[in-house]
């Protein structure tokens, strides 16, 4: 029986001063669900900086299966159908670029996301035709009082790079048109990129004076160092047929066929086991950041636990009496 909810609430503030909170989003690596027990044990993560665990901090926690998780977004659509969560970044007049509104709110709804049991993939894309994201928003760019003040606004969008990858679900970037700046880097941080063959990636800031700096990160991780370079001193377009050949995409398929490709990906994922899936990640990212050594060590430890898994003895168990598994995501 299919499922659907959507997340509709209103904006948060801060009770005593009245103004906006930023969404925390804890980083760091995802740690595999524990065996059962009886009670809840909360998700832990890994800084990339520190060797401590602690609890993924989430604006405010999804019940599983509840009505009463609804949350309204000025600037998003938020939607969970059948373990496949949906964000929409809702600005098609403006390209859907990204002002501290967007940023706030999509560091919210990752994190409630994050914190929902029933969304096993994540799928992050742009309303209307002409756009996934063109970029930071200019009008409101320069609007920060202090250096401080807008250190901070831009920290915002360097917590939402770093925490799609530390995410336990995996994240597919459904892009069409612009992927631009800001836009171009968001879908370069999710894990897959499947982009129409009228999209267009690209890093026009220095035609304005400026530099794409914090979206480098994602960006060089996926692409090509030279070819990214050229980007950031040329500020050129890059066709999709080019980003996918410089590694910005995964996959380019015709735009009519776009959402049903996405659709069967998300569906396919979802339909493995969760934990797995998880842990893929972690190794994943975690053999991209070490040295080759210690990636090798940390590796080892992850398959004795994914060896050991609820999840690995039903899935052997469900290829050897042909039939389909059944997940429990431990």
């Amino acid at each position: 029986m299919r499922s659907s909810r959507t997340f509709e609430g209103a904006k948060r503030r801060d009770d005593s001063t009245g103004r906006h909170r930023p969404p925390q989003i804890a980083t760091g690596r995802h740690r595999p669900p524990q065996a059962a027990t009886g009670r809840h044990r909360p998700k832990a993560v890994r800084s990339a900086t520190s060797d401590q665990l602690r609890p993924i901090s989430c604006a405010r926690s999804v019940p599983a299966r509840s009505e009463s998780s609804r949350v309204s977004y000025e600037t998003l659509l938020v939607d969970v159908r059948d373990g496949v969560g949906t964000v929409t970044l809702n600005r098609p007049e403006a390209r859907n670029a990204l002002n501290q509104t967007v940023i706030r709110e999509l560091g919210d709804a990752l994190a409630r996301l994050e914190g929902d049991a029933e969304t096993r993939v994540l799928i992050v894309r742009g309303a209307g035709e002409r756009a996934f994201c063109a970029g930071a928003d200019l009008k409101g760019m320069f609007r920060a009082g202090s250096i401080i003040d807008a250190r901070e606004e831009y920290a915002g969008l360097a917590r939402i790079l770093e925490a799609i990858p530390r995410l336990r679900m995996p994240v597919i970037a459904q892009v069409h048109g612009y992927a631009l700046a800001g836009g171009c880097g968001l879908a370069a941080a999710c894990d897959l990129v499947i982009a129409a063959e009228d999209a267009k990636f690209g890093l026009p800031e220095i035609k304005l004076g400026l530099l794409p700096l914090m979206v480098l990160a994602p960006i060089l991780r996926a692409a090509s160092p030279r070819r990214v370079l050229e980007l950031v001193l040329t500020g050129r377009e890059l066709p999709a047929s080019e980003a996918l050949e410089i590694g910005l995409a995964t996959r380019v398929v015709p735009r009519a066929e776009l959402d049903r490709t996405v659709a069967e990906l998300a569906r396919t994922l979802a339909a493995l086991s969760p934990a797995t899936l998880a842990l893929g990640k972690e190794a994943f990212y975690r053999a991209l950041e070490l040295p080759y050594a210690q990636a090798l060590a940390q590796l080892r430890d992850l398959l004795t636990i994914v060896a050991r898994s609820e999840d690995a003895q039903e899935g052997i168990a469900a290829f050897l009496e042909k039939r389909p598994p059944h997940w429990r995501g431990r």
